[in-house]
């Protein structure tokens, strides 16, 4: 408790005079309220903090200092306190929030001390922004988060967009996306969060000319003052109507893995040397994650080639040897039995011959090395594992054909951006309790089908963009998109695109 009714003892100041020498001296606010709630007294660090001069502050309640949806709560704080007031932080536990005398409200720490000026029931209460420290608590929460994915097995494409999404808050942007490789000195638009984020995923471009080429060949980020007007940045990002940017690459000891971009609102202010220090502490810890989780695909498709391998070894030397075996004494006793015997058992050698078929394409598929970019089957279990996180039920998926070399990386980027799409159009309106997901390829064509058990489509509704989207990338392919009625309910949707030349099926 702070006496200052006592004589002083600097240099024989009056009480008064001293008392608020230090109070103006205080880096923090300090504002002095009396058992009602009025401030009394305050110095001259209010007027930086909160925008008020001290003299208009005096008579005032003290809760015109607070955002008027905590002002009903803070009276009782106010009685609980005064029934026995010590030197202690106000409201541990708690988020604590200031209001500004333009409306704004930002997040401060507060400190409470009872004095005795001759008048009883008067407190003082230090105010200091906690802005910054509250930034970097979220920051080491973002950083631990993305590190909990990774420890967990997630998949890269639900690291990328939960990276989007922190940094999307940590800087109060409206948008932000990633970008990695994809091979032939291309970039692609791995995953978005925020305003047009579904238009974002999927989008190209060039290492060279490009701000993300551009960041991560320098390894240092770059300020835009204003992203729409920006000849370089995503043509698709030029139309969100975003204003200042950052673009941040993803470093690690290998170098930049990716590019992390994020845009404010068409006029909102710009980012500060703050914000710059906050997303760039957290790109690289970011580009780290991401570099664990590369050498874990890695060791994960070393393990799964070898067990391939053995997988295949046995299929062919066991499984389609036996089942050679049991085809031809099918046909030996095919040659002795009577006409409608003999029918039946010349259909049963030609379902063997089905299945040893569909062995051999198994085989194949297991010897197949794996894919320059990430496995497109990986890169699908991504996107319907953090469908599955909002659904409450993982979508299942079923393969057909030699998917994997009809679909190459450009074919992939579109296809996956399709299913993201149908699936996050089920889960806003479909009210499904099965989604089944089809990628099938022949010499032709690649097919992906999305089929829910939901309420089906609401003629009423209008399609939106997502669905325009869809169309239109199937129509840059050569190809087009149907949706019907399920059977018996639900939805269908069928995405048809010829075989890229130069591919082999």
């Amino acid at each position: 408790m702070v006496d200052l009714t006592k004589p002083p003892g600097l240099g024989g100041l009056p009480a008064g005079v001293m008392a608020e020498a230090l109070l103006d001296a205080s880096p923090d606010a300090v504002v002095i309220v009396d058992g009602e709630g009025v401030i009394q007294s305050c110095n001259l660090a209010v007027a930086s903090l909160f925008g008020y001069q001290p003299a208009e502050l005096v008579g005032q309640p003290v809760e015109v200092l607070i955002p008027e949806r905590l002002r009903s709560r803070h009276g009782a704080h106010r009685t609980n306190y005064a029934s026995g007031p010590v030197a202690r932080p106000m409201g541990v536990g708690l988020s604590l929030f200031g209001q500004r005398r333009d409306g704004t409200s930002f997040p401060v720490d507060v400190s409470l001390s009872p004095l005795t000026f001759g008048v009883t029931g008067l407190v003082a209460a230090f105010v200091r922004d906690a802005s910054e420290q509250r930034r970097y608590e979220a920051l080491l929460k973002d950083i631990n988060e993305i590190s909990q994915e990774l420890l967990a097995g997630r998949s890269l494409s639900v690291i990328l967009t939960t990276i989007a999404s922190r940094a999307r808050e940590l800087v109060g942007a409206v948008t932000a996306w990633t970008v990695v490789p994809a091979g032939d000195a291309r970039l692609v638009v791995a995953a978005a969060d925020g305003r047009g984020s579904p238009d974002l995923v999927g989008a190209t471009l060039s290492t060279i000319g490009s701000l993300s080429g551009r960041a991560m060949a320098e390894g240092q980020p770059i300020i835009i003052e204003d992203l729409t007007e920006d000849a370089d940045i995503l043509p698709e990002a030029r139309r969100l109507g975003l204003g200042p940017g950052l673009v941040l690459p993803l470093t690690a000891e290998v170098g930049a893995v990716g590019v992390l971009v994020v845009g404010r609102d068409h006029g909102a202010p710009a980012f500060t040397p703050s914000d710059l220090l906050s997303a760039q502490l957290f790109a690289s810890a970011a580009g780290v994650v991401l570099d664990l989780g590369r050498i874990r695909v890695e060791l994960e498709d070393l393990q799964m080639v070898s067990e391939h391998e053995r997988i295949a070894r046995d299929l062919h030397d066991t499984v389609i040897q036996r089942l050679f075996g049991i085809g031809m004494g099918l046909q030996s006793l095919q040659r002795r039995a009577d006409p409608s015997l003999a029918e039946r058992i010349d259909s049963s050698v030609q379902a063997l011959d089905t299945v040893i078929r569909d062995i051999r394409e198994t085989i194949f598929d297991l010897n197949r090395g794996p894919s320059a970019g990430p496995d497109l089957r990986q890169r699908v279990a991504g996107v319907v594992s953090e469908a599955g996180d909002h659904l409450g039920f993982d979508p299942k998926v079923t393969y057909r054909g030699p998917v994997e070399n009809a679909i190459d990386d450009g074919v992939a980027i579109h296809l996956l951006a399709v299913l993201r799409e149908a699936l996050s159009n089920a889960i806003r309106h479909s009210e499904a309790t099965d989604i089944q997901v089809g990628i099938w390829a022949d010499a032709s064509f690649v097919v992906l089908t999305v089929v829910d058990n939901g309420v089906g489509m609401d003629p009423n509704r209008r399609s939106g963009n997502g669905m325009g989207n869809m169309s239109e990338r199937a129509r840059l392919l050569g190809g087009h998109m149907d949706i019907s009625p399920a059977d018996p309910r639900g939805t269908a949707l069928e995405w048809r695109i010829p075989v890229p030349s130069g591919t082999s099926p």
